[in-house]
C-alpha cells in the first residue's frame, strides 16, 4: 500500500543509499508521531502513525538514542486506523491525528500526560490519570485564526509558513466553518484574521465574530462568551479556551480544585475566563495577567456581573510574585494557568515558600507542567490529584488539571 499523503526527499547523485526499515508502531509520542524501536533498540518517530501500523521507513535523521523516519510504505495498518474526513489532513498543519480512532487519541492523552508526570516529574501516581473526552471529536472548535494571502483563506502547512486554502474545515463547530467559508468567498484583505464564536448581537446574529487581527491584536470589540452566570469580555486576539463543549466542565472542575475560602491568588488571568466563577467562591481574588488590555477587559467583566472582590493587576506574574502584595495573598488557595512555556524560575521558587496550602494548575504542555511539579514537590508540594481534558480532539495537545498540597 503506497503512502502516498507524505512527501519525500529524493537522495542526492551518487549519496548513499538510505536506511530503511521495517517498523511496527506501538503507541504516540506528545508531538503526535508513532514510536516504534528500530533493531538496535533505539526509540523511532514516525509522523501519521497509529499504534499497531507496520510501516516501511527512510531513515531521515539519526541520534544516539532515537531516530526519526519517513514513512514509505503502509504494509498493515493497525486497528486505530481510520480513513482522516479532511482531504487536506497530513498537509494542512491544523491536525496530525485525523487517521486514529477518537478512543485511542484519548487513550494516548491518558498516556502522555502520565509519562511525563512520572519520567520528567518524578512523581508516582496512585491511581490512573482520568481523561475527560471531548463530547465530540469533530466540530468542537469555537475559535480560530487563519491567513488571507491573495485573497484566499486557509491555515498554514504542515511543514513551512506557507498558507495552504481552505474554505471547509471539519474540526470547527458549524457556525464558525460557515464563516469560514463566507469569508474566503468575499476576498478579504490579505493578512491574519480571527473566527471566533461568541455572543449573538446585532452585528452577528449568529455569534461568529470575524476579525482582521493588526498589528498588537488590541483593536475592535471584545468577543463576549458565556462562563456560567456571567458574560467575559475577551480581548481581541487575546487567548480564551477554544472549545466550547467543554467550558462549563473545566470551569467546574478548576471550582471543585479550588474549593472556596477567604483569599485566592490566580497567575496568568488572562480576560478573567476562570476569573469570574473564582471569586464567587472566594472572598478576595487577586487576578495577574500581563497583557494590560485583557485586564481591562476583566475588570469591565466583573463590574457587569456586579462582583467587587475581585483585584486585577496588570504585571508579570514573575515580577509579582517577588512583591509584598503577592506576599498578602500566598497565605490562600494558588491558581495558575500558564503559557506552553509553564511556571517560570521565580514563580516556582515563590510557590515553594511557606504559605499557601493548596496549588491549583491547569497546562496545556505536559512535559513543563511535570518539569514544573518536579521543582514544586521537592519543596514539600504533594502531588494529589491528576485529571486530564481533551479540549484539542484530532491533535495531540492535552490540558491537565493537577492538584498539590503542603
Amino acid at each position: 500500500m503506497p503512502w502516498h499523503t507524505m512527501r519525500h526527499k529524493k537522495s542526492r547523485p551518487g549519496s548513499a543509499a538510505p536506511v530503511m526499515l521495517d517498523l511496527q508502531i506501538e503507541r504516540l509520542a506528545s508531538d503526535g508521531s508513532g514510536i516504534g524501536h528500530a533493531p538496535d533498540g533505539r526509540i523511532v518517530f514516525a509522523p501519521f502513525t497509529a499504534p499497531g501500523d507496520h510501516i516501511r521507513a527512510k531513515v531521515a535523521s539519526a541520534k544516539r538514542n532515537f531516530l526519526r523516519v519517513d514513512v514509505q510504505e503502509l504494509l498493515k495498518p493497525g486497528a486505530d486506523r481510520v480513513k482522516p474526513p479532511c482531504p487536506l489532513f497530513s498537509h494542512c498543519g491544523g491536525c496530525s491525528w485525523q487517521h486514529i480512532d477518537y478512543a485511542a487519541q484519548v487513550l494516548a492523552k491518558q498516556m502522555i500526560l502520565t509519562d511525563a508526570l512520572t519520567r520528567i516529574g518524578g512523581q508516582t501516581l496512585k491511581a490512573a490519570v482520568v481523561m475527560t473526552p471531548s463530547p465530540r471529536p469533530f466540530g468542537y472548535r469555537g475559535r480560530t485564526r487563519v491567513l488571507v494571502e491573495d485573497g484566499l483563506t486557509g491555515y498554514r502547512r504542515a511543514t513551512s509558513d506557507r498558507q495552504i486554502p481552505v474554505s471547509d474545515c471539519p474540526i470547527l463547530m458549524p457556525q464558525v466553518n460557515a464563516a469560514l467559508g463566507a469569508l474566503n468567498a468575499s476576498q478579504p484583505v490579505d493578512g491574519e484574521w480571527e473566527l471566533a464564536l461568541g455572543e449573538p448581537d446585532s452585528t452577528h446574529p449568529d455569534g461568529v465574530r470575524v476579525l482582521p487581527l493588526i498589528a498588537g491584536h488590541e483593536a475592535g470589540p471584545p468577543l463576549d462568551i458565556t462562563v456560567g452566570p456571567d458574560t467575559v469580555h475577551i480581548a481581541p486576539g487575546g487567548f480564551a479556551q477554544t472549545n466550547p463543549l467543554l467550558f462549563d466542565t473545566l470551569i467546574d472542575s478548576v471550582c471543585e480544585a479550588t474549593g472556596q475560602g477567604a483569599r485566592l491568588l490566580e497567575l496568568y488571568a488572562g480576560s478573567g475566563f476562570f476569573t469570574l466563577p473564582l471569586a464567587r467562591r472566594f472572598t478576595k481574588v487577586m487576578a495577574v495577567e500581563s497583557n494590560a488590555k485583557a485586564i481591562s477587559f476583566l475588570n469591565s467583566s466583573a463590574r457587569d456581573a456586579g462582583l467587587r472582590g475581585i483585584e486585577a493587576c496588570a504585571e508579570d506574574v514573575e515580577t509579582f510574585v517577588l512583591s509584598a502584595r503577592c506576599t498578602q495573598f500566598l497565605a490562600g488557595v494558588v491558581f495558575v494557568d500558564p503559557p506552553r512555556a509553564g511556571l517560570g524560575v521565580e514563580v516556582v521558587r515563590a510557590l515553594s515558600k511557606p504559605g499557601p496550602k493548596r496549588l491549583v494548575y491547569l497546562s496545556c504542555d505536559a512535559a513543563t507542567l511535570a518539569r514544573d511539579v518536579a521543582g514544586l514537590t521537592q519543596a514539600e508540594w504533594k502531588l494529589m490529584s491528576v485529571t486530564g481534558y481533551d479540549l484539542f480532539p484530532q491533535t495531540p495537545h492535552v490540558e491537565g488539571l493537577v492538584v498539590l498540597e503542603r
